[in-house]
Formats: C-alpha cells, structure tokens, sequence
C-alpha cells in the first residue's frame, strides 16, 4: 500500500475548509470571553444592562355608567320617590333636601336639564333661579314630556310647543317695573284648580320653579311665580302684575288641563 501524499490537491482543499469551519465557530466563543473579562474568564452571573422602557399611557378612565333612559325625544323629568339630598355638583356639597311634594301637595316631579352619569342636575325651586341641584338618579322615576312652554315679556306672549310646535299662542301681564318677571330656565312644579274663578288668581294656577326677589302678596307660594289666569282681563297686555303671568280664564284652563309637571318654562325678555 502507497503512502498518503501530502501534496495531494484534494486532501489540501477538505482541510482548509475543515479549518475554516474551527475558525467560525470559535469566534462567538473569543468574543464572549472578549466582552466578559478577555483573560479573566467569563462571569458566572454577569451583569444585564438594564432596560429603558418609555412608561404607557395611561388607560384612558372609562365613562360613567349611563342610565336606562325612558324611550323618546321629550323633556327628561323626574319624580322624586322619597327625600333626597340635593347637591352643587355631582358627589359635591349637600345644601338641601328635594322633598317628595311640593308645598301644595303635588308630586316633586323636576326637569332634568343635564346628566352626568348616573347623577341629575335638576331645576327646582329649592335650587333657586339660574341654579341646578343634582341627585342620585337612583333616588327618582325618569319619563318624558314633549310640551315646553317659551314666554317672550317684551312681547307679553306665552308660547306652548308640543313635539317642538306651536299650538297655542297667548296675550299676558307681565310684571311690573318695580316687580319684574324673572329670566330664565324653569319648570312647571303645580297644576293647582283654585275653586274661585273670580278671585285674583282666577280659576286656575300653573306653578313655576322661578323665584321671585320679593314676597307676592296673597298667595300661598310665598316668592314662587306662576302663570295664572285673572278675571281683570283689562291688566293683560301690560306689565302691572307682582311678577306672574295672567291670562283668561279659558287659556289658564286650557294649560292645567294639558301641560304635564316638569315641563321646561323659558322665560325671556
């Protein structure tokens, strides 16, 4: 048998390769030994750089939960079910108590003229004018009403809109200099039959969540204004009154009869 020749091309050309294969596979291992220390070997336990993350956004804070609102487009009102504090703000100041009747008896029922939540900003008089009281809606009965009354002192008229409509139209008395009719958002808190047509209030009575600055003289509502009807017809038209609105006998029936309570009152000059 010949012996091996070194100077064989074949044999030459597998070893540089196998050679080559040592070198890339060894350079992984240098440059470990490299990073970790070189002639010090490498670290049992070595040292993670740590890491720099840029902090998440915070989640954005989800919404209040909403109510299970009655169906419809109307007025949102509400009746109050049994006492209730009622607040500046929602969660905020308790200043008063929403009572479950009014000081003539009639059923608390008040505009919900904003929501927050599960909280109510109502109109009531015991808010005051310009001012809304909020309660836990827990606390009330939610439905509609699709009436609205706009009242023009300027123009001595009362509006009522039904499903946004006019369908009526009525001359008043307004206020006198001395005892304006106040501006403003209100609602309807008393449908009252005074049982005496010829008295100063006339037969009937359409109570107002809107405060007047002074007392009105025989009238049980103390500082309350009212749109009410008068056998003085000969006053409607001018602005003579302690701050109500009169109308005929006809027309303040015709609103007892056919305006539901908590129904939204705008007052304008």
């Amino acid at each position: 048998m010949s012996e091996p020749n070194p100077d064989n091309p074949r044999r030459t050309r597998r070893s540089a390769l196998a050679g080559a294969a040592l070198l890339v596979t060894a350079i992984p291992i240098l440059v470990a030994l490299l990073l970790n220390g070189g002639a010090r070997g490498v670290q049992a336990n070595p040292t993670v750089a740590p890491l720099h993350l840029s902090p998440l956004a915070s989640s954005p804070t989800p919404p209040l939960p909403d109510l299970l609102l009655p169906p419809g487009t109307g007025a949102l009102v509400a009746r109050v079910q049994h006492p209730t504090k009622i607040r500046s703000a929602p969660g905020g100041r308790v200043f008063a108590t929403l009572p479950t009747h009014t000081g003539f008896g009639t059923p608390n029922t008040v505009w919900v003229a904003k929501r927050s939540g599960t909280w109510l900003g109502v109109v009531s008089p015991v808010a005051g004018n310009h001012r809304l009281g909020w309660i836990p809606a827990s606390d009330a009965a939610l439905s509609r009403v699709n009436w609205e009354i706009k009242v023009s002192l300027s123009a001595r008229m009362v509006t009522v809109l039904h499903d946004g409509k006019a369908v009526e139209h009525y001359l008043i008395a307004i206020g006198a200099p001395t005892a304006p009719t106040p501006t403003g958002h209100f609602a309807v808190t008393d449908r009252l039959n005074t049982g005496d047509p010829t008295g100063p209030y006339g037969c009937c009575i359409l109570a107002l969540s809107a405060l007047a600055p002074h007392h009105i003289s025989d009238w049980d509502g103390g500082n309350r204004i009212a749109i009410h009807s008068t056998p003085e017809t000969s006053s409607i038209g001018h602005d003579v009154s302690h701050g109500c609105m009169r109308l005929t006998l006809p027309e303040g029936q015709w609103l007892i009869d056919h305006i539901p309570l908590g129904t939204p009152t705008l007052i304008s000059s």
